[in-house]
């Protein structure tokens, strides 16, 4: 955090920020200078003080070479800006390296006249040749040897650099013979075959040695093992736990950490549409002719009003009216489908009374809606004015009278959208996902996705910004939210280390290792919420326990669903959960339950929706801007390009979380989610019984977390591989490790 307040008072500053576009056309205007020197004034000073400093390092043979070398660089720097550093550097080595290439005419020359050669070679080739000359004596050869070895190294670290892949050389099938041949009949003029045998061990090998040193066959399996067996069963046993405990190892090694760049913003605006010239309009007449009927209408049932005004929004048209003195709200909100009816309204929402005024709204839809884009939300000075306030802003929505509300996702601090199919929920979720990489590096947000209809989030897959991969399966998904718990659990006992109380004071006090912020993202939760009753109560335990603690950590929700019922969203979840979205739904029974009261029924569909936190207590009904497939597409393709230079999606993931998602989850019931085998538990039972010394069916349930049918089978499994012996009767029994 406090490096990023010194980039910022830096660029507050009226200083000159040295970055990619100043070096490369930098760069390019020296040479677009000697290209016009050279062939439109030759005569001119500038050629000939370009000339003699350009002589310094090529001599009177290299000047050409100079300037060509500064356009190469000028691009290279304009389009792999994040190489900058790298970029300059190897300009300088191979200024170097080129000068000496170009200049082998002083090797031939004498000590005497190198002096007066140089002007031919230059002054960066002579100290090269000295110091060559002084290691290798006067081999003129192996001087040259040397410098063109260097020219290919250094050749091969700027085409590395660049992630230039060159083409694979082709593969030589070689045939792989399982038993060595000792005799082979072979025709003359063939070459005989050379065959080499493997000194490992297998376990078949194994098990044939026991079977030959206890003289019986080891296939009986009532016989008890004699100590012969035993021994080299254990063996067996040791090497195959070594191996799975040095995997285990390997993995959980840490990985070096990887550096992104800190630019803001980290995307440009020109990849996303706007229309900016583009305002609400509605013609006049049609506003007054609403608002006539509106007033003969009311009049027909004694209610006096007076036109306050109007609001025309993107979607919709706001007409203020103030009832006279003595008049009932309530005598106006049930006279709802009667004034539908007057204004052939396709749907209409009584807001009695607007907040913070004496008025009453009735809002219809605009009969020339307009058009709202992501472009213009992020390109508005509203928004610039709250990115330098926090970088979690949602500022993606617009108000009836045309503001922009900027919402920090810090202080919600979790989302709960709700919204029937088609009414632009998705949408609105992939402006939540682009505002926040808008104004986040890679180094500073990460995201989890869930996503089971498999097609909304795809499009972020490979990203950076991502800790794992999106996740499609309820069951994995369990798992995540399991190990966004411990997550969050290990991060609270790092703030009570450092004593701290949330994560912007930990990054404020610790600027080196700072610690990212993780936006969890839910597209469907019915999907997780009905696929099973146990699974249902694991994941609103996981929710309730992030949703109440998960703030200060830096840990936020944003769930989504398109069935808003009781049984998904329940009570204990709302409560945790007061920020929420409601886009249009089918009922006013859905309306109530996202929001706790109707109106989301009535909405027009297409981004329009009510948003309501702790802040406003009261629905404010907005506008979510439209955020295209192809500008989605363009985004990630730039940060891609911006951050994946030569990384991996195996480099970006998370290999905790990896491993978590691959291994297997234990339900309430005891059960075991999916239909594999039980190797994973077995082999963790032969450790359990290993350290213990001990081995029995309810040591196994304290233990692993298993019902006593499933210790009871895996104490079966490990009797027919004769880990331990037979029950016999009260008696311990026999453990062969």
């Amino acid at each position: 955090m406090a490096k990023r307040r010194r980039s910022s008072s830096r660029s507050s500053r009226s200083t000159i920020k040295v970055n990619k576009y100043n070096v490369g056309i930098g760069l390019i205007i020296l040479w677009a200078l000697f290209f016009f020197s050279k062939f439109v004034a030759p005569e001119a000073p500038l050629l000939w003080f370009l000339s003699q400093y350009a002589s310094i390092a090529f001599g009177d043979m290299g000047l050409g070479v100079f300037f060509g070398l500064c356009i190469l660089m000028g691009v290279l720097v304009l389009a792999r800006g994040h190489l900058m550093k790298t970029l300059l550097k190897q300009f300088v080595i191979m200024m170097f390296v080129i000068s000496s290439v170009l200049n082998f005419s002083i090797l031939s020359a004498e000590t005497t006249n190198r002096a007066a050669s140089s002007q031919y070679g230059g002054y960066f080739s002579w100290p090269i040749y000295m110091l060559l000359e002084q290691i290798f004596g006067h081999s003129e050869m192996a001087i040259k040897i040397i410098v063109i070895i260097f020219a290919l190294l250094v050749l091969g670290w700027f085409l590395y650099t660049l992630n230039v892949k060159l083409p694979k050389l082709p593969k030589i099938n070689v045939e792989k013979y399982e038993q060595p041949v000792a005799k082979r009949e072979q025709k003359s003029g063939t070459k005989p075959y050379i065959t080499r045998e493997s000194h490992t061990t297998s376990d078949s090998d194994i098990l044939k040695k026991i079977s030959q040193a206890a003289g019986t066959a080891f296939s009986s399996a009532g016989s008890k093992p004699s100590e012969a067996q035993a021994s080299l069963l254990k063996d067996m046993l040791k090497k195959k736990l070594d191996t799975k405990l040095d995997h285990k190892i390997e993995k959980k090694r840490p990985r070096p950490a990887i550096k992104f760049s800190w630019d803001k913003p980290t995307f440009p605006y020109s990849l996303l549409e706007s229309d900016l010239w583009s305002a609400p309009s509605i013609d006049q007449n049609f506003i007054m002719e609403k608002a006539k009927s509106l007033q003969r209408k009311l009049m027909e049932f004694n209610i006096p009003v007076t036109i306050e005004g109007f609001d025309i929004g993107p979607s919709i048209v706001q007409i203020k009216i103030k009832p006279s003195e003595g008049i009932k709200i309530s005598s106006i909100e049930n006279l709802a489908n009667d004034i539908k009816l007057s204004l052939k309204s396709k749907s209409l929402r009584i807001v009695a009374p607007i907040p913070g005024t004496d008025s009453v709204g009735i809002q219809i839809p605009n009969p020339k809606p307009s058009m709202v884009r992501i472009g213009d939300m992020l390109n508005s000075v509203d928004f610039q004015k709250a990115m330098k306030d926090t970088e979690t802003g949602l500022a993606l929505w617009k108000g009836i009278d045309g503001a922009i509300i900027s919402k920090p996702l810090e202080s919600m601090p979790h989302l709960l959208v709700a919204g029937a199919t088609g009414s632009g929920k998705s949408v609105g979720i992939n402006d939540f996902i682009l505002s926040l990489m808008f104004q986040n590096s890679p180094s500073e947000l990460k995201f989890l996705m869930v996503d089971p209809k498999q097609v909304e989030l795809e499009m972020y897959s490979g990203l950076p910004y991502m800790l794992a991969p999106i996740v499609y399966d309820s069951t994995k998904a369990i798992k995540l939210l399991q190990r966004t718990v411990q997550e969050m659990e290990r991060r609270y006992t790092i703030l009570k280390e450092q004593r701290v109380r949330n994560l912007t004071e930990y990054n404020a006090k610790n600027s080196a290792e700072t610690m990212y912020r993780i936006v969890f993202v839910i597209d469907e939760m019915a999907d997780m919420m009905l696929s099973s009753s146990a699974n249902r109560k694991e994941v609103e335990n996981c929710i309730n326990r992030l949703a109440a603690k998960a703030r200060a950590v830096g840990i936020h929700l944003i769930l989504a669903t398109q069935r808003p019922s009781v049984n998904v969203i329940t009570g204990l979840i709302k409560a945790n959960i007061p920020t929420r979205m409601a886009f249009w739904v089918v009922s006013e029974i859905d309306s109530r339950t996202i929001l706790g009261r109707k109106g989301a029924e009535d909405l027009v569909g297409k981004g329009d929706m009510l948003y309501m936190d702790p802040s406003t207590k009261f629905p404010i009904r907005i506008q979510a801007p439209f955020v295209s497939t192809e500008e989605i597409e363009k985004v990630v393709a730039s940060l891609k390009n911006k951050y994946m230079q030569g990384l991996t999606e195996e480099d970006i993931y998370n290999p905790e979380i990896i491993a978590a998602l691959e291994s297997k989850a234990e339900t309430a019931s005891g059960a075991f989610a999916g239909s594999g085998d039980d190797d994973d538990l077995v082999e963790q039972a032969i450790q359990v019984i290993a350290e213990t010394r001990k081995a029995s069916a309810t040591l196994l349930q304290r233990k692993l977390w298993v019902g006593f049918a499933r210790a009871a089978r895996i104490m079966d499994i490990l009797e027919e591989r004769w880990v331990i012996g037979p029950q016999d009767g009260a008696r311990a029994r026999d453990i062969f490790l």
